[in-house]
């Protein structure tokens, strides 16, 4: 390759392309150039050496790997393959072979994306078509680039010095690999264009592989490729990992045509263990039309994530973070539940003071305060949960981040006129709904479960941010009504257990001390509230997860230049060091 000038010249673009990706999950090129060896120039690249080994290694010995697993790394790969697509790199050979995992001296590892930006080395310089293929069933890896111009294929093996060329001529059918003629019948129409070679990876120590398992089906037909056909890519080696193989096997061309025309059997067939959603998600990944996949890697991982992730993972955290944040967020419950407490005492000193009023005057006004309360209590929920949500946002993307209520209330008075508006629509259709049939009620709770972190957060207001809360909560009705459950239950649950320590008995109705306490008891929503508004903030951004969506568009509204550190705005600064 080195005598043709258009190799040489595509193998400086790709290794700068290559250099200029910086990610913990890349490996990392460091330089290259070209240095003289046995009287001939050769190219070369610089990366750091890597401990450890590949994922294919490990699937040769484990087959099959549990969830948990398959989710973390998978997450690392798409990170890697979501910076390179910001770069403007497909990759084009995702593949167990081309993904490392590295010790990281804590007992856990580093998964490292190989071989990005020189996907394209290795197609025949001047070739006007190109077909890969790999014989499965030979003792090593064996490929075949059929360059119908030059008329010579190269061959070679894995752990091989030296590729061997062979005029095709002398190709002969039962060496386990198929000459041009036997391949041609069939072999799909490529167009003939330098653009529509199909790539065939350098890889190992100088020897040409193709991977057909791997390939999408626009990359089997030879059509420009984008960013998606990775995510096809990274489809297959997920359903590799959960199921023991990919979704076809076989003979190189016979898999070329099953990409093409054959769709894969379900993930939830070959792996019945998987849970039901995590096999849609890969097999939304292998979808053969590009757009039926998920549009990114970070949208395809974000999926994997919440759907392996359940509900015990969802209230275990919020739990944990109740825990670990109790006094931030108690003084923010306090704090929204001043007028609640005021209201409060003003029940208590009427019920305190029952014997002196006039019953006509004493009841209307008992009555005027418990309904103005019910509706304070209903406001101070939704903004605990705004706030709450904010703030389980940003420790969520900036974990080592110390908790702070003042960015979340500078956030709530930013928006408090929607906030307002959308709270007005969605209380008034949620009543209307429990004051005709009880049932609407319940089903118009479940769907603006979610209206409170969308106004605050996505910057939405009345019908489009009920909107967008029903099409969140549509992602898992099954969560929100558990949700639900939950906040209707614990609460009750806490009464309960205040009423038989306190030895409070609402069915006594002569004591007005003992109404005055049952009402004092009614503010323990100060230590409940905050665990009750984490979870539906965990369930806002599961299922955002859901639908593959980031968090980018939702630090854009809740965060500006004013709310960060220094160190904080030169961390999000891009920083790109062309050193090569």
């Amino acid at each position: 390759f080195m005598g043709n000038d258009a190799f040489v010249e595509r193998f400086k673009r790709e290794a700068r392309a290559a250099g200029r990706l910086r990610h913990p999950n890349i490996v990392d090129v460091s330089d290259f150039g070209f240095a003289r060896a046995g009287g001939e120039t050769i190219a070369y690249i610089v990366m750091e050496f890597l401990d450890g080994c590949t994922l294919s290694a490990v699937l040769a010995e484990e087959t099959r790997l549990p969830l948990h697993w398959v989710v973390e790394i998978l997450e690392q790969v798409c990170s890697a393959v979501h910076e390179a697509h910001r770069q403007g790199i497909v990759h084009r050979d995702l593949k167990p072979e081309n993904i490392w995992l590295e010790p990281n001296r804590f007992g856990g590892y580093r998964a490292k994306v190989l071989d990005f930006g020189i996907a394209k080395l290795s197609e025949p310089a001047n070739a006007a078509s190109a077909v890969s293929a790999v014989n499965p069933g030979s003792s090593g890896r064996s490929t075949i680039c059929i360059t119908p111009l030059a008329e010579v294929a190269v061959t070679g093996v894995l752990d091989k010095t030296q590729p061997t060329v062979v005029p095709l001529a002398k190709l002969e059918t039962g060496t386990g690999i198929k000459t041009p003629s036997a391949i041609a019948e069939n072999v799909p129409s490529f167009p003939l264009t330098e653009e529509s070679l199909p790539p065939v990876q350098l890889t190992g120590a100088g020897a040409l592989l193709g991977t057909p398992w791997f390939m999408s089906p626009e990359q089997c037909r030879g059509e420009k490729l984008d960013l998606r056909s990775d995510i096809y890519s990274l489809g297959i080696v997920a359903y590799q990992m959960l199921s023991g193989t990919p979704p076809f096997v076989g003979e190189a061309l016979s898999v070329i045509n099953a990409h093409l025309e054959k769709a894969p059997k379900p993930l939830s067939e070959k792996a019945p263990n998987v849970p039901k959603r995590i096999s849609l998600v890969v097999m939304s990944a292998l979808e053969k039309n590009p757009e039926a996949r998920p549009q990114t890697a970070l949208a395809f991982a974000n999926a994997l994530r919440a759907n392996a992730d359940g509900l015990g993972v969802l209230y275990r955290r919020a739990f944990a973070l109740y825990c670990q944040y109790f006094p931030q967020v108690l003084k923010l419950s306090f704090l929204a539940h001043i007028p609640v407490i005021l209201l409060t005492l003003m029940l208590i000193a009427l019920q305190l003071a029952d014997s002196r009023l006039p019953a006509v005057s004493r009841t209307p006004l008992s009555g005027a305060i418990l309904l103005i309360k019910a509706g304070v209590v209903y406001i101070t929920g939704s903004t605990i949960t705004g706030l709450i949500a904010i703030v389980v946002t940003q420790l969520t993307v900036k974990p080592l981040k110390t908790v702070e209520l003042g960015p979340a209330f500078c956030i709530l008075r930013r928006h408090w006129k929607p906030f307002l508006k959308t709270f007005l629509q969605a209380a008034l259709r949620i009543f209307l709904g429990f004051v005709l049939l009880v049932i609407p009620g319940i089903v118009l709770t479940a769907r603006y479960a979610l209206w409170v972190p969308v106004v605050l957060m996505e910057g939405l207001e009345k019908k489009a941010a009920l909107d967008r809360s029903r099409t969140l909560a549509s992602r898992s009705w099954m969560a929100i009504f558990i949700a639900m459950l939950f906040q209707f239950v614990l609460p009750a649950m806490v009464e309960k257990l205040i009423h038989m320590i306190f030895g409070i008995d609402p069915g006594r109705k002569d004591s007005a001390w003992m109404k005055a306490l049952e009402q004092f008891a009614s503010l323990s929503s100060i230590v409940l509230m905050p665990l009750l508004s984490i979870v539906p903030a965990l369930l806002y951004l599961k299922m955002r997860q859901l639908g593959g969506e980031t968090l980018t568009d939702v630090l854009a509204q809740i965060e500006t230049e004013e709310t960060r550190s220094k160190w904080e705005q030169r961390i999000r600064e891009r920083v790109t060091y062309q050193r090569v």
